[in-house]
């Protein structure tokens, strides 16, 4: 009997509804001009403890090799499993890719709507997307992401790239938890209505 693997997808979002600003950054929440907090740091630990598998397209990967190989600090744990966790980064431009001194990373090249309707079917356990937003839009569009988490960043950035596509009228969504930090962020776990 098989067993779906669930796909998650954890964007950090501004409050106006973007992922990533005019310029195609991160910077809202990164650090570049405005951080999210130490108060998330549990957060992710727990949810990447229940990851089995990475999925990223290429610019979001190209941010994660040069940041997370090496990465320590208060984000040792997360780094740790960063590292330790097998990816997969979705590219039909890129020749290759590398993550530090780990070998737990491959390129797929194909349709990726087809490969990750065949890669839930394999296994039993969670599967995650940050960033990669063309990456998500079509797996969105496809019916194939089983739980959306926001984290809701305090500032609005006028214009920027959204998560969902534009040929979206209403999309259904299903809160399922929801928690408030004290710097004024907020996760909102949702799950999409399957019509």
């Amino acid at each position: 009997m098989w067993i779906m693997k669930r796909l998650i997808v954890q964007e950090f979002i501004s409050v106006d509804g973007f992922c990533a600003d005019r310029q195609k950054t991160t910077g809202f929440f990164d650090g570049t001009y405005n951080m999210v907090g130490d108060e998330l740091i549990p957060y992710q630990e727990k949810l990447i403890e229940s990851i089995d598998f990475i999925l990223l397209g290429k610019e979001t990967y190209k941010m994660f090799t040069n940041y997370w190989p090496d990465a320590g600090g208060e984000n040792s744990k997360v780094a740790s499993a960063m590292n330790r966790i097998p990816k997969i980064v979705f590219s039909s431009s890129l020749k290759e890719v590398h993550w530090g001194n780990c070998e737990n990373i491959s390129l797929v090249a194909e349709d990726a709507v087809n490969f990750v309707k065949s890669f839930k079917l394999n296994e039993e356990k969670n599967i995650i997307i940050w960033g990669s937003i063309s990456l998500v839009k079509s797996l969105l569009s496809a019916g194939l992401i089983d739980e959306i988490q926001l984290v809701i960043v305090p500032v609005s950035i006028g214009k920027g790239d959204s998560l969902f596509p534009e040929d979206f009228n209403l999309f259904h969504l299903e809160l399922a938890d929801h928690k408030v930090l004290s710097n004024g962020v907020v996760l909102l776990k949702y799950n999409p209505l399957k019509k």
